[in-house]
């Protein structure tokens, strides 16, 4: 079992989605809700206690699941062409489920996409937005990081973080992803187009030594939206929370205090 083996249930849309709350206090609708958003390998655990530690600091709600074919929630048979896309409205029910009609995204990597596509296309539902690593088109370094991923899986050498946040299904969940990622159809993936549309706040987070983007998709980003802030974070390569833990919980506490 996934050591996050604990939380909640629902179906969102015609999904069973596994989800838990982060934060001080029992989770209440009526206050601010901040909703964090897992990478494309990750699931509530890759998080560890940086909901805990914004959530509570803000005296908001935290609100953490795993995605359709990660931790605990429903597995998936392959990722098809616009999967992040189709997470939108899972998103959507998930937050109609627990009665939020409106919450403040975190995500990171593919979860930074799916919030900055929730934030163009229903901007009633969502306050600010803070990205992390977020895709907004596919890049050679991209493909290249996850190669070499499923190159030490090839080997026999799947790292074993997958089988702490999936279980079994570990090795199974990078096999799809990869093959996804790494696909024709999703090498034309693109949504740039959309960013024009987001009128929220927005802080757009990634690491100088990235090992899965450049610096093109912070600036695609904040070239498109605005009043988008960038944060380029030194020393951190494709998850700066967990590499600069106290000043990623400082900074996104302070930028979604002001818009709270």
């Amino acid at each position: 079992m996934p050591t996050n083996a604990t939380g909640n249930f629902c179906t969102a849309g015609s999904y069973r989605l596994h989800y838990q709350f982060a934060g001080a206090r029992p989770f209440d609708p009526g206050r601010p809700t901040v909703v964090f958003l897992h990478d494309g390998l990750g699931a509530t655990g890759s998080w560890r206690g940086v909901p805990e530690r914004i959530a509570g600091a803000l005296g908001a709600n935290g609100l953490v699941y795993d995605r359709q074919g990660y931790g605990l929630s429903q597995q998936r048979t392959e990722f098809g062409d616009r999967f992040m896309e189709g997470e939108v409205p899972e998103l959507l029910a998930l937050l109609d489920h627990l009665g939020i009609t409106r919450a403040h995204l975190v995500g990171h990597s593919d979860g930074g996409s799916i919030a900055l596509l929730t934030a163009a296309w229903h901007p009633e539902r969502v306050g600010a937005v803070v990205t992390e690593a977020a895709h907004t088109f596919v890049e050679p370094l991209t493909q290249q990081g996850i190669r070499d991923l499923v190159t030490l899986q090839e080997a026999g050498r799947t790292p074993p973080w997958l089988a702490k946040l999936h279980g079994a299904h570990g090795d199974h969940v990078l096999r799809i992803w990869a093959a996804h990622w790494l696909s024709d159809v999703h090498a034309r993936w693109d949504i740039r187009a959309e960013l024009g549309k987001i009128a929220c706040p927005l802080l757009v987070i990634q690491g100088v030594r990235d090992e899965f983007g450049t610096e093109a998709q912070v600036a695609s980003i904040t070239g498109a939206v605005a009043g988008a802030q960038g944060w380029m974070v030194p020393d951190s390569g494709h998850t700066p929370h967990s590499a600069a833990e106290d000043a990623f919980v400082a900074r996104v506490t302070e930028f979604l205090r002001v818009h709270l």
